[in-house]
């Protein structure tokens, strides 16, 4: 995977409905954010995706052009609200990272339905654990429906990581993961972390 290390924060915020919130009341408050993150300079695009193995578990990632931007953002009045309204209906559990490795094939975020979300505490060596994302990832390149490959590291702890891969469709998804060779780089990912998830998901919404 080529690393982009030097050129982009993300913003990583999840969020797990609390109980007797309506998900379409969150998922309303969850886009009025977004659009008031669309409006603060050095944004360069933001995803929100909705677990689909954990019912009311969702993930807002949003790329900066710097660091600065990002605080300026978080901090701006409108985005303070935004998150105020939605810690009344969920759990909200706030992270930073940087990209360690990207891989794309043509198909745009905007433009894909199911992803596969990595979470990792390493273990191990980080270097190997990066080169077996890649050789996970690499492994879906040429398969029909296959879009790209992300790989964040934490700012706040180096050991965290935050893995997305996405297809065009479900059934491309769920051709994928059941492949023997999933399964062998999942098993050397294993060996490498303390934990390791791996979740369906959905994008609820893309923003370029």
């Amino acid at each position: 995977m080529r690393g982009d290390r030097d050129q982009q924060v993300t913003s990583v915020h999840e969020f797990v409905l609390g109980d007797g919130h309506d998900a379409a009341d969150f998922e309303a408050e969850l886009d009025r954010l977004v659009l008031s993150h669309s409006t603060r300079k050095g944004l360069r695009h933001q995803v929100v995706l909705r677990s689909l193995d954990r019912p009311g578990a969702y993930l807002l990632l949003g790329c900066w052009q710097t660091s600065e931007q990002l605080v300026d953002a978080i901090h701006a009045d409108a985005v303070c609200a935004r998150f105020h309204q939605l810690g009344r209906l969920a759990e909200v559990t706030p992270g930073q990272a940087v990209t360690v490795g990207l891989m794309a094939a043509g198909l745009a975020l905007a433009e894909a339905a199911h992803a596969l979300l990595i979470g990792a505490v390493l273990a191990g060596s980080s270097a190997a654990f990066e080169m077996q994302f890649g050789e996970l990832v690499g492994t879906f390149l040429h398969d029909p429906g296959f879009g790209g490959g992300l790989l964040l590291r934490s700012t706040l702890d180096p050991r965290v990581y935050h893995g997305l891969i996405w297809w065009s469709s479900a059934q491309s998804c769920e051709d994928a993961v059941q492949g023997d060779h999933f399964l062998r780089c999942r098993r050397r990912l294993q060996r490498l972390t303390s934990q390791l998830t791996f979740e369906g998901a959905q994008f609820v919404r893309e923003d370029a």
